[in-house]
């Protein structure tokens, strides 16, 4: 049965401000992990590590990394990616924003201590993209949206899709990845977490409401889904009512 704090089956906004306050906490925290800060399982630290990396390996070939150097991760948190990306891609320009200033602190620390080259961060709102301020111009060869648009109320799920598209190169991609619900839309409103010890507020969507969002975001575009699929076993799954969904998507062009 719904309560106040947890809506199924109707759109609902979310408030930004308790999302801020939300990974802004999170990014100040110390982890056994660090994946943790915002992939959670603060008491299983080997959940985090063992889905990072079947999630890496199970995109990396699709993803075409060879052709890959200029990077654009939205919504980048820790830079989990980037520690990644620096490994497999040649001359490596990645860049990765975030509106937390504490986990944009913390990547930045990450990759000092990994002694990775070729890795950028910046401190920026992933719905007021400025891309004349970017630090690593466009246009990019990949675009990363990784588990932000259940951040997200609709209107600016689309206008982040939009913006990651326009600032691709022809032939470019983007990888998105989000856990949907599956059997229906719900929503949480401030929703205390136990394992957290703290509020947050998240929507999950469907697959379809996805495709929706994308159809309205890349009209006119030339987007494209090249892949799709749920990404994990079920025994990298904890929750019963969501699983995570990723796709593959290009824009029409010259291959990058």
């Amino acid at each position: 049965m719904n309560d106040s704090r947890r809506i199924k089956g109707k759109p609902v906004d979310i408030d930004y401000g308790a999302t801020r306050a939300f990974f802004e906490s999170r990014g100040k925290g110390e982890y056994a992990n660090v994946l943790s800060a915002t992939m959670y399982q603060d008491h299983n630290p080997e959940l985090v590590e063992k889905r990072d990396s079947a999630e890496k390996a199970a995109v990396a070939q699709i993803l075409g990394l060879g052709r890959v150097r200029r990077i654009l991760d939205i919504g980048c948190g820790t830079g989990r990616w980037g520690w990644f990306l620096a490994g497999q891609c040649q001359s490596l320009d990645y860049l990765g924003l975030d509106f937390s200033a504490s986990l944009i602190a913390k990547a930045t620390d990450e990759v000092a201590k990994r002694q990775l080259a070729g890795m950028h961060f910046q401190v920026m709102s992933a719905t007021d993209i400025q891309p004349q301020s970017l630090i690593v111009q466009a246009p990019f060869d990949l675009a990363l949206v990784s588990g932000l648009l259940i951040y997200l109320n609709d209107e600016d799920c689309v206008k982040v899709l939009r913006d990651a598209a326009r600032l691709l190169v022809p032939g470019g991609g983007i990888y998105l990845r989000e856990p949907v619900g599956v059997a229906e839309r719900f929503t949480l409103d401030r929703f205390y977490s136990q394992e957290l010890a703290d509020e947050y507020s998240a929507i999950y969507r469907t697959a379809d409401e996805l495709h929706a969002l994308m159809n309205e975001a890349f009209e006119g575009l030339g987007m494209f889904t090249e892949h799709e699929g749920f990404l994990f076993p079920e025994d990298l799954e904890k929750r019963a009512e969501t699983r995570q969904y990723f796709f593959v998507l290009r824009r029409q062009g010259a291959t990058a």
